[in-house]
């Protein structure tokens, strides 16, 4: 069945609240690491500020402190929850709770979800300060989102082509057997041999550089999204890489909605 803009934007919302209250959460849970006696304490990050505009520094120093942030968090949590029950506007706060978050971290706290869910919480923002009603700048945010999406699997695709470490297994059964990632044993045994993990890059890289095929039609697209969830969660389990599994998912309902706009 066809969806309308309607039924896209609140499935991006819905799916985006989600990754934003699980993120708010995960930071919560580690928050020792950013207090002032923790590694990100910001006594020690406040410093590479002082190059800054005195309002930016202002802005920052009134909320990235240990317990305002805390209280930052606190708030994210909610307004996620508020967005996740339709309340658009929600995703303003948000988007300007994650870039805070990001400055905190020095760049991002987990790199490419981050960047994306902070693109995602930009073009809601964008549509709802447009009104619902401005059916044209609806789908320009979902357009928007969906191109971002695709270009993440496409680009990360061409690059690992370029590479013959990728081409031959060599670089995911690194990826299996590097102790930073904590691959489950069964994994690394499975992926012992070079053949296998061969074939599962190429699998790998026929995903992500065919991944713009998405666009042909709605049909097209569908199978390409439930081979995208698997490969996120295949990525969690194996890699512990959740963030990227809510966070791209997050982006799922703009694309099948842009791949409609093309059929």
């Amino acid at each position: 069945m066809p969806w309308s803009f309607d039924i896209a934007i609140v499935w991006t919302e819905r799916a985006i609240a989600l990754a934003v209250l699980l993120q708010a959460l995960e930071l919560l849970q580690c928050r020792a690491a950013f207090s002032d006696a923790g590694t990100w304490r910001w006594a020690l990050l406040r410093r590479e500020h002082e190059a800054l505009p005195a309002p930016l520094r202002g802005l920052f120093a009134l909320v990235l402190p240990y317990r305002r942030f805390i209280g930052l968090l606190v708030l994210q949590l909610l307004f996620a929850v508020l967005l996740g029950f339709g309340v658009s506007a929600a995703a303003v706060f948000l988007l300007f709770a994650q870039v805070a978050v990001c400055v905190r971290f020095r760049g991002t706290f987990n790199g490419g979800s981050d960047y994306l869910t902070v693109l995602i919480l930009m073009a809601l923002s964008f549509a709802w300060s447009c009104g619902r009603e401005s059916a044209i700048a609806g789908k320009a945010a979902l357009s928007y989102i969906a191109v971002q999406v695709t270009l993440s699997y496409f680009i990360a695709g061409v690059a690992k082509l370029k590479e013959v470490h990728w081409r031959n297994g060599e670089a995911l059964q690194s990826f299996v057997n590097s102790t930073q990632y904590g691959a489950p044993p069964l994994v690394r045994r499975w992926l012992d041999g070079r053949r296998r993990c061969q074939l599962l890059s190429w699998t790998v890289l026929l995903f992500e550089c065919g991944f713009p095929l998405a666009w042909l039609s709605p049909r097209a697209c569908l199978p390409l999204l439930a081979v995208g969830f698997a490969f996120h969660v295949g990525n969690t389990v194996v890699f512990g890489l959740n963030r990227f599994l809510f966070a791209w998912s997050a982006a799922y309902p703009a694309l099948f909605f842009a791949s409609q706009l093309l059929a």
